[in-house]
């Protein structure tokens, strides 16, 4: 069991690597949902998304069972939900649990960012970012910025440990329900299990 969760908690802290930081400037854009599809060493997965006022919820299926994982930049926190069990977990952004800061001001101490001018994704035209860290080993993340949705809808990390790619396809721009964000009633609370390299709160 706890191996499993450890699994799932690697692709979460790999998604919001690449997500995380773009969501600080993100607030003002518009409500949408989308398909998502995200492929890594550890194999593609695909999913949904949903974004409204700078929170994000993403679904997946993961050894057979759903998974959520709710970002809320209003409360500075990441839950992630295991339905089947009915429990959940909670992470600080930014905490020292090896994600990325949600402070603009902060990402620019840990890498040095570059436009690569304009691309054309999924029908949107994007801003096109890499960010250079001064880490070597988490080696470059490229974004690509919606300039009407004010969002990433492709990702790129290239690492020494292995790279990961995350886009948004079928965009639908409309109303997202807020109880989409909230944990459901009756979910208990689990304690974190320790990942690799994580320091003991």
């Amino acid at each position: 069991m706890v191996k499993k969760i450890l699994l799932r908690l690697g692709l979460v802290v790999g998604v919001l690597f690449l997500t995380v930081p773009v969501l600080s400037v993100s607030s003002n854009a518009a409500d949408f949902s989308a398909d998502m599809i995200n492929k890594s060493p550890m194999g593609n997965i695909k999913g949904k998304m949903f974004f409204k006022g700078g929170n994000f919820r993403q679904e997946m299926m993961m050894g057979g069972q759903k998974q959520i994982t709710i970002f809320r930049k209003d409360k500075g926190v990441v839950w992630v939900l295991m339905p089947a069990q009915m429990m959940y977990m909670e992470m600080q952004a930014g905490s020292g649990q090896d994600m990325a800061p949600v402070d603009p001001d902060e990402i620019d101490k840990i890498g040095e960012k570059k436009c690569l001018g304009k691309e054309k994704v999924n029908g949107y035209m994007c801003s096109k970012y890499r960010y250079t860290l001064h880490d070597k080993s988490s080696g470059t993340v490229i974004y690509w910025i919606s300039d009407k949705l004010n969002f990433p809808i492709k990702m790129k990390s290239d690492k020494t440990s292995g790279g990961m790619t995350m886009e948004y396809r079928n965009i639908q721009e409309k109303t997202v329900p807020a109880s989409l964000f909230n944990i459901p009633d009756g979910y208990q609370k689990m304690s974190m299990p320790m990942m690799p390299g994580m320091p003991r709160q």
